[in-house]
């Protein structure tokens, strides 16, 4: 088969822009008599849940009764990607989940009778009391992706379990970790780069895949010249169209970073007055790894000491006008360098000429990459989908602390930090009380969330729940609700997964498809599609602080007795514990399902009051902006010198981090080899995961999507000759640590490095027997999960999602 060109490429792209940019309608059945009785055009804001990103569309229903989606080009972060341009084809799909379903058969038979909901909620919350009763309200865990995330808090602490743990450790834990230690910032919407202004940008295995208000950003840059460099084992779309690929070994990013920052630290490439004024690079770290304080010196205070090169003395780092960034020697009985210098010496291990026997890039290629870079003053994008080799933490403390050697943080086209809508949460909870954002109370909870005992710097880590389900440590896991999500494509260890699934005395899955975790449930409930409810939520990917609210738009199809999830979870809870469930407003008038709205209205209502006493403008100003435009900014970012105070605890950039030391972890970044065991022999393989710009859990199973999304195993056209395997061929792969095989095709392409093989995620693989008819396409290929065990960071359980297998033709 022919490789598709460059050249070629550029031009797919082209079509493929064009074609969304026209918004073709979709003919679909009319959704209600509303759009028949008139003959005017109405256009509706909605936030697109397809993927995480929640990008600004309008869904567009004509007189005629055509249907479709077009952006929302007002919008703080307008988006129409093929994800979005396909959900008409989930709301319609014809295996969408019509009724609640029982189980009849075994766990992972995937046999199933329909029962009514007051049926199914009733039967549910029998046994949920049998197993509260018995083990405790903390052995019920939640699970989910972003669907309902604001909601869960109130779920979870209603009910009485600390336990809503969500997918972050095989998505975002890495670089979430990162962004705390070095910013004080939290997940992957707190940070991002300025794109409209940048100049240089590198992605380290990341793709432009969502959020397509970065795209739109970023062709205003485009337009100026800006550069983009993609350091990824395979070249994604977006690297095809425009930018430098950077082919790496998996696993190797942290090496390859700290090399460019020892090249622009040993050429003198960095920006001293800013890590002077707004980083922690001039600090003095005492022999044990702590910074030096007056309480050493013996002065009053405990402010952190810096040497003065202007007074020639110790002074606060508060005080001090001229702070050395190179300054070793001794002072009160301590030999002290700065973090600067521990820096330069922990990077020096990496030259360029080390890093290249390490991470397989040419010597030559990472310094003219680093001068690019330092000389454009350059960002690095902090990460996204950064739960790859187990290992990854250290890379996105890197590509942070880059940002910091060249001034890039909270300066034009550097990394801004968003400015939060400061939306409050659903439901705060500690020992003593429970606080609801109706203003209900309830008794505290006293049991830790179960992924935080064993991994303390952790946003989520559902591993963690499996184990408890198998082992009963620290407490037993008895019952599990997926809401919205996909363990099963999501998770490492799949095989750990099926066991823990099966070990559960309830298992409950609230989702609109039959995605492969449906097979083990004991009640499978069918939730609403966005465009079926409304949501009132932060808008994620925008430097401005900004809210949006998501209309409903459309009624479910015809058949399809799907409820919203949020009515699902509240119903289970008033059935279960009534009496917690009125103490937070939630009272049996509103099992009425019409009767919901009002219990929906009461919560924006006190989301909304919150956020107009926060910001000072009235109620009414937001919610004509929410009604009409489907959004509303409190404040737009700009630009500056540098950060503010950040909430870290130096309030500074802290390349030295002092929050590590919190956890005994390494102040530093440093390279770490992956866990899993690396290809020694020929037919060894890496195999890595990725996503472009139409992959998740739900898109995949549009048409548009199916026929988009390639299920072959990438493989580089050297190995293939090698091996005597041709495009097309039929492949067995075999976890070379867990011995797990599965077959598919092959693609043979130089899209992928040597060494290498590349599957999509959640594409194919999958094995539900409720998958039927034209869609049991998506059993074909492979879900790479299945080669994984549970590779895990020891602090902040960032997973390992690659891993090596051993390859050998079967067919033709």
């Amino acid at each position: 088969m022919a490789e598709l060109t460059r050249r070629d490429a550029i031009k797919l792209g082209a079509l493929l822009a064009i074609a969304s940019s026209l918004n073709l309608p979709v003919k679909v059945q009319r959704p209600s008599r509303e759009v028949e009785a008139s003959a005017a055009t109405a256009r509706i804001p909605v936030m697109c849940s397809m993927c995480a990103a929640g990008c600004g569309i309008l869904l567009v229903k004509e007189g005629n009764g055509t249907v479709y989606v077009e952006p929302n080009l007002e919008h703080p972060q307008p988006g129409l990607c093929a994800r979005a341009a396909s959900a008409l084809q989930l709301w319609n799909h014809p295996l969408r989940l019509k009724k609640p379903l029982k189980r009849v058969g075994e766990r992972g038979e995937g046999k199933f009778q329909e029962v009514d909901w007051d049926t199914a909620l009733n039967e549910i919350a029998t046994k949920l009391k049998e197993i509260i009763s018995k083990y405790g309200p903390e052995s019920v865990v939640f699970t989910y992706h972003d669907f309902y995330a604001w909601h869960m808090p109130l779920i979870a602490f209603t009910l009485g379990t600390p336990n809503h743990v969500q997918h972050a450790s095989c998505c975002h834990n890495a670089s979430t970790y990162a962004r705390m230690l070095v910013l004080g910032a939290g997940g992957p919407p707190t940070v991002d780069p300025d794109y409209e202004r940048a100049r240089y940008v590198v992605f380290v295995g990341r793709v432009l895949c969502a959020a397509m208000g970065m795209v739109q950003r970023l062709q205003k840059a485009r337009e100026s010249g800006v550069k983009l460099v993609f350091v990824d084992p395979r070249m994604g779309n977006a690297a095809m169209a425009e930018g430098e690929w950077v082919p790496i070994l998996p696993g190797t990013d942290a090496a390859f970073l700290l090399s460019m920052i020892h090249v622009i630290l040993s050429e003198k490439l960095y920006d001293e007055s800013f890590l002077k004024k707004y980083t922690n690079a001039t600090f003095l770290i005492k022999p044990d790894g702590s910074p030096l304080t007056e309480k050493d010196l013996g002065r009053e205070g405990s402010d952190y000491v810096v040497y003065d090169a202007d007074a020639k003395d110790f002074l606060s780092y508060k005080k001090s006008k001229n702070p050395a960034l190179e300054w070793e020697g001794d002072v009160a009985g301590f030999h002290v360098k700065t973090a600067f210098l521990l820096l330069k010496e922990r990077a020096s291990q990496y030259a360029p000429e080390q890093a290249e026997k390490i991470c397989g890039v040419p010597a030559d290629t990472i310094r003219r990459i680093a001068r690019e870079f330092a000389n454009a003053r350059g960002v690095v994008e902090d990460g996204w989908w950064s739960a790859k080799n187990a290992n990854d933490s250290d890379a996105y403390r890197a590509a942070l602390t880059l940002n910091a050697l060249v001034g890039s943080i909270e300066t034009a086209g550097g990394l801004y930090i968003k400015l939060g809508s400061k939306m409050p949460p659903s439901a705060t909870a500690t020992a003593e009380k429970v606080t609801t954002i109706t203003g209900g109370t309830l008794p505290g909870i006293r049991a830790k969330r179960i992924d935080t005992q064993k991994y303390p710097a952790v946003p989520h880590v559902f591993d963690a729940v499996l184990d408890a389900a198998l082992e009963g440590k620290p407490y037993p896991v008895k019952a599990l609700f997926i809401v919205g999500a996909e363990p099963f494509t999501r998770d490492v260890n799949t095989e750990k997964l099926k066991k823990a699934l099966k070990a559960m005395e309830l298992v409950v899955v609230i989702d609109v498809v039959p995605n492969d975790s449906v097979d083990y449930a004991d009640y499978v409930l069918p939730d609403n599609i966005f465009l079926e409810r409304e949501e009132l939520t932060d808008v994620k990917f925008t430097p401005h602080a900004a809210i949006q609210l998501s209309h409903k738009a459309l009624d479910p199809p015809p058949g399809i007795d799907a409820r919203n999830g949020f009515w699902i979870m509240m119903e289970i809870l008033r059935r279960t514990v009534p009496e917690r469930a009125k103490a937070v407003g939630y009272t049996e008038e509103y099992s009425s399902y019409e009767k919901f709205k009002e219990f929906e209205a009461l919560v924006k209502r006190k989301v909304l009051e919150s956020l107009s006493k926060t910001w000072n403008v009235p109620v009414e100003d937001i919610e004509k902006s929410l009604e009409e435009k489907g959004f509303y900014v409190f404040k737009h970012w700009m630009p500056k010198a540098g950060p503010g105070t950040l909430p870290t605890p130096s309030g500074l950039v802290e390349i030295y981090s002092l929050a590590a030391l919190k956890y005994n972890d390494d102040p530093l970044p440093k390279w770490k080899r992956p866990p899993y065991t690396l290809p020694s022999n020929p037919d060894e393989f890496y195999l890595v995961s990725g996503r472009d710009q139409f992959v998740t859990a739900h898109a995949v199973w549009t048409k548009n999507i199916i026929h988009l999304v390639d299920r072959r195993v990438w493989m580089n056209p050297n190995d293939a000759k090698r091996l005597g395997i041709k495009d097309g061929d039929l492949i067995e792969l075999e976890g070379l640590d867990n011995h797990y095989k599965a077959r598919a095709r092959v693609k043979v392409t130089n899209r992928v490095r040597e060494g290498v093989l590349f599957v999509y995620s959640r594409a194919g693989g999958r094995f539900s027997r409720l998958i039927t008819g034209e869609y049991e396409v998506m059993k074909e290929g492979i879900n790479p999960n299945m080669f994984t065990l549970s590779w895990l960071e020891p602090l902040n359980g960032s997973t390992g999602l690659n891993s090596t297998v051993k390859v050998r033709r079967v067919g033709a």
